[in-house]
């Protein structure tokens, strides 16, 4: 499975803080992103497994595999929860 941006979501740096804000439905609804999310929310611009991911933030940020996994996890379940990606697949 892979998880993708949607469409109908901005992303935006104010003020020092990374933001997305969904420009349909629940427009008054903005999150924010660490430094690490907002690297994350880049990389799924374009189809990406939660393997592709979990590979790139240890290789970037040399941590253990398995924390890696349960962050990544964690991000992509918060996005979908959010309704902020597209999971394909």
């Amino acid at each position: 499975m892979t998880y993708l941006q949607k469409k109908d979501v901005v992303a935006r740096s104010v003020a020092g803080e990374h933001l997305l804000i969904p420009v349909q439905g629940c427009t008054a609804s903005v999150y924010t992103l660490n430094g690490v999310g907002r690297w994350l929310w880049a990389l799924i611009e374009t189809p990406r497994t939660e393997e592709d991911l979990d590979a790139a933030i240890v290789a970037r940020y040399h941590i253990p595999r398995e924390t890696a996994c349960a962050d990544v996890r964690r991000f992509l379940s918060d996005l979908t929860r959010m309704g902020l990606v597209e999971k394909q697949g």
